[in-house]
């Protein structure tokens, strides 16, 4: 038979001998693309070891600008250590301490060869707002701090709300407190009367009581440097014609209401 072997007889019996067959072989491009599979498994594999790797880790975390929050607070709330230094997530730790009433601004940075460095600005007590009769201290920019007041601090007294706990991180009138800090700094040399009160209602905004019992309604901060002048000019006019003012109201632009 045509492709087949011829029976060997061995000690009086017939034997077949199988034709060999050999193990199916892959064409080549076949093995390449099986190699390149092997390699790339093997890179990936390295890679994700090498990013979970301890020594690619974020091992020391530089702390700076801090006073009153402690270097383990920042360090814990920012989360950096342990953190691959491939993909720190810079962004989730700084608003994270963004997120405490006393930072005011934080900078996260690479601190190399394995660290991380933490620059924070804290807030700092610059008056109180009162409501009936609690008093919360506050920065320059209306935030209520968990904080001792600074000596001889400036008290806005807020006159129409009813009594009410304010938490640490809440804000209140920014831009009341902005103009009233700018006028204790700025009223005795620019209009030679120093500020002796601060009041606010919802209404009229910021009210600063001067030297002289003088009450100078200014709202906000919202055309501060044209107000302050339009105040100084009324006074310069009141005091030529020998008239004594006991209200200003810079909210309205060029139209100043006087009394």
């Amino acid at each position: 038979m045509a492709g087949s072997r011829a029976p060997r007889r061995v000690a009086g019996r017939l034997r077949w001998r199988l034709p060999h067959l050999g193990a199916p072989r892959l064409a080549a491009g076949w093995r390449r693309a099986a190699l390149l599979a092997l390699v790339v498994a093997a890179v990936a594999l390295g890679g994700w070891s090498l990013y979970r790797s301890p020594l690619l880790a974020v091992q020391d975390v530089a702390v700076e600008g801090n006073r009153v929050l402690t270097v383990d607070q920042i360090r814990g709330i920012a989360g950096l250590e342990g953190q691959s230094l491939i993909r720190p997530d810079f962004e989730a730790a700084r608003e994270s301490l963004l997120a405490l009433p006393l930072v005011k601004e934080a900078r996260v940075s690479r601190d190399w060869p394995n660290g991380a460095r933490i620059t924070v600005v804290e807030r700092v007590p610059w008056g109180v707002w009162q409501v009936g009769e609690q008093r919360f201290v506050i920065d320059e920019e209306g935030v209520v701090l968990d904080l001792p007041a600074p000596e001889r601090a400036q008290v806005i007294v807020q006159t129409d709300a009813p009594a009410a706990t304010l938490a640490p991180g809440a804000r209140v009138a920014p831009g009341a407190v902005a103009a009233a800090g700018r006028l204790v700094a700025e009223a005795e040399r620019t209009l030679g009367r120093p500020v002796v009160g601060l009041q606010f209602s919802q209404a009229s905004g910021l009210t600063a009581v001067l030297a002289g019992d003088l009450r100078v309604v200014f709202g906000d901060t919202q055309g501060y440097e044209f107000k302050v002048a339009a105040l100084f000019a009324v006074l310069q006019q009141a005091q030529q014609e020998g008239r004594t003012l006991s209200r200003v109201d810079l909210r309205f632009g060029d139209r100043v209401a006087i009394q």
